[in-house]
């Protein structure tokens, strides 16, 4: 059995391994999953596997929703960051719903920061392993691993707050449904049959299901009602504009800018999240006028680099996307 060092020792060996061509999904990590397809699960599975750790990750998995249930099953999963340490394996939702059914993408934990932040080691990230730095805005939850030598416990609850649950956390919740619904409950930090009949209450009148347990949807509601809004609001990952670095690494800055510079060239209608996902890529093909198959093939790297005054031929490589990063900035792209 492995450790979490193990676990983080392989994972960094892995920084800057890419795909070829960009967009393709195919590197040493797909190659030994066994296919070609979004590899940031794959790549904690990799990292796993090369440290002795792959029952301690509850084995080989490719399907984030998959692997945090069955973090789940077994006991060792967590909602938000509360407790989170180097070694979890965590799990994002990028439209912010904070639900396992929406997991769509994945990273092993590095480093917890005092601010709330993490610095994660990612697979399937701008078409690379790489480094992040990440915060709790659209971290669904964290599983952790089983390691070999003592690992860290638990935290005491999963982060859902129910009967029986105590603390600042159940203090807030009780002035919260106070302040919304006039429930009249003492604010005691005791989750008793009072808050939970209160949360059932606050639940049922927002269509959501009222088990009277308050988890991530009940909050998103919360923070709505707070705010005098129907709908949850809910956090999404949002690349602040600026001037690019001109160094050659196709990251999510870049990749913001680009989606920034396809929505106001027409019609594209893309999230500027920094994540080159189908959809970016089908709009950057019809922008290309190559055909629209979301996938970063030789055609559409020939008619980037023509469109970017280099020669058709050849791969999506630094020095594309350095003249990228400058015709953005030029406004010329």
């Amino acid at each position: 059995m492995g450790n979490v060092h193990g676990m983080l020792a392989a994972a960094r060996k892995l920084l800057g391994t890419t795909e070829h061509p960009p967009g393709s999904n195919r590197n040493v990590i797909t190659k030994w999953y066994g296919f070609p397809g979004p590899w940031c699960d794959m790549a904690v599975s990799y990292a796993a596997a090369h440290s002795d750790n792959l029952s301690a990750i509850g084995g080989k998995f490719a399907l984030t929703t998959a692997h945090a249930r069955a973090f789940q099953k077994k006991g060792r999963w967590h909602y938000g960051v509360g407790g989170i340490r180097p070694g979890d394996i965590v799990f994002f939702d990028w439209s912010g719903s904070r639900s396992i059914g929406a997991i769509d993408h994945v990273g092993i934990v590095e480093a917890v920061h005092s601010n709330r932040t993490i610095t994660t080691l990612e697979g399937n990230t701008s078409d690379a392993f790489r480094r992040r730095r990440r915060t709790s805005a659209c971290i669904v939850g964290y599983g952790r691993p089983a390691y070999g030598g003592g690992g860290a416990p638990m935290p005491s609850g999963d982060g859902i707050l129910r009967l029986g649950s105590k603390g600042q956390a159940v203090k807030t919740l009780q002035k919260n449904l106070n302040t919304v619904q006039k429930a009249g409950l003492t604010v005691d930090g005791d989750f008793g049959p009072a808050t939970q009949k209160a949360v059932k209450t606050f639940q049922a009148h927002h269509g959501l299901r009222a088990d009277g347990e308050y988890g991530p949807q009940s909050a998103a509601m919360m923070k709505a009602a707070l705010a005098g809004r129907k709908q949850p609001i809910r956090p999404k990952a949002v690349v602040a504009a600026g001037v690019l670095e001109v160094d050659g690494v196709f990251g999510p800055a870049t990749c913001a800018a680009l989606q920034r510079t396809l929505n106001s060239r027409g019609k594209a209608g893309l999230e500027v999240d920094g994540a080159f996902g189908p959809l970016t890529v089908t709009a950057l093909q019809r922008y290309l006028k190559v055909t629209g198959d979301g996938v970063v093939g030789p055609r559409t790297v020939a008619a980037l680099r023509s469109h970017l005054g280099a020669k058709a031929d050849g791969e999506w490589d630094a020095d594309t996307t350095r003249a990228l990063q400058k015709a953005l900035n030029a406004g010329t792209f």
